[in-house]
């Protein structure tokens, strides 16, 4: 891989991933959300294919591993939401005499409410480790990007 399509693939990850954002967001506030875009293990979702496999050729620089936890805890707290949001509202016996459905309903949208500021935080630096990682490659020159290889 030449610097430009490691620029590239590590923009294209940024792209993929405010969008994924996107789809968490609405979510939380109440749209469908196709199937497509259910949460995935963190090493199976597009950028997580490419970190894991391609894009670890980038694994000595500084920047490389600054992504890894974020990530991972990105998809944690996407699966969190996603459970809350469309998960079966199950109460046990006592538990459908003292809480409604919609109160548990309510409950859950606060709690996905407060995972979403947690999930927009850590998102945040994601993004950040991609650009140091990003500023990282483009200060290498073409002889040290040949030598990560």
């Amino acid at each position: 891989m030449t610097k430009k399509e490691i620029i590239i693939k590590l923009r294209a990850a940024k792209a993929s991933h405010i969008q994924w954002r996107a789809y968490a967001q609405a979510i939380v506030g109440g749209f469908s959300v196709d199937q497509n875009h259910v949460p995935v293990i963190h090493t199976n979702c597009k950028f997580g294919q490419w970190y894991y496999g391609k894009g670890q050729i980038l694994s000595s620089l500084g920047g490389y591993a600054a992504i890894d936890a974020p990530h991972a805890m990105l998809h944690q707290i996407y699966m969190e939401i996603f459970k809350l949001m469309f998960g079966e509202v199950k109460k046990g016996f006592l538990g459908g005499l003292f809480t409604s459905k919609e109160k548990t309903r309510e409950k859950n949208q606060k709690k996905a409410d407060e995972l979403m500021k947690n999930l927009i935080a850590v998102s945040e630096t994601l993004l950040e480790a991609i650009n140091m990682l990003e500023q990282e490659i483009m200060d290498l020159t073409d002889e040290e990007i040949e030598a990560l290889y």
